[in-house]
């Protein structure tokens, strides 16, 4: 199949990137995929409306949008608590910027900064963009300092370059079947990926004393 002359191909490399993304910086929480699964599904579909493709990436997510304003500030037990729910506001913003990212790897915009502005130019009014905006904006209520924009953008530009043969191969099979479970997905992307780390030994008990 000739990847590129496929008129679905951007949705497919799209939502490739959230799902490949998703797993990525879920393997950064948990040493077991199947533990906690980084989605149910990744499909696209036609549009009832206007004939195009959509996709989605169904059950993906680190963080809720809670909806912080200066009136309904977070309340944290103590600072672990809140270091956790900043640090998976980020990745979510990631995983959501991973797929309008991944779509322009796949025009051919490979240097971070020009994928970051091709993304911005073609997606700033999507609901991706929303969504990572929204939650940009709720870190002002998390953390002391939020980390610069343009930083996330080159993260996630990173993430996507460094795993576009995952992303390209999930797309490829996207093509041939619109919907795919996570297992599926993992099954397709997992040889593309840096192994699982060993999980940790339980330590021994001392021995008792004679």
């Amino acid at each position: 199949m000739n990847i590129a002359s496929e008129p679905l191909a951007p949705v497919a490399h799209h939502e490739a990137g959230h799902a490949v993304a998703a797993i990525v910086l879920m393997r950064q929480v948990f040493d077991d995929d199947r533990k906690l699964p980084a989605f149910s599904s990744v499909s696209i579909y036609p549009d009832p409306g206007d004939g195009d493709y959509r996709g989605v990436v169904e059950g993906a997510g680190f963080y809720s949008a809670q909806g912080f304003t200066s009136k309904r500030k977070p309340i944290f037990e103590d600072d672990m608590d809140r270091y956790l729910e900043r640090d998976c506001a980020i990745r979510e913003i990631v995983t959501c910027l991973a797929g309008p990212f991944a779509e322009s790897a796949f025009e051919g915009y490979l240097d971070p900064f020009d994928m970051a502005m091709n993304a911005s130019d073609e997606n700033e009014g999507s609901s991706d963009y929303a969504d990572a905006k929204r939650i940009y904006g709720e870190l002002r209520f998390l953390m002391p300092r939020r980390p610069d924009w343009g930083r996330i953008e080159d993260r996630t530009a990173r993430l996507v370059l460094d795993h576009r043969s995952a992303i390209e191969a999930l797309a490829a099979h996207l093509l041939v079947k619109h919907d795919l479970q996570f297992d599926e997905a993992l099954m397709i992307v997992a040889p593309h990926l840096p192994p699982m780390p060993a999980a940790t030994p339980p330590e021994r008990p001392f021995p008792k004393p004679a």
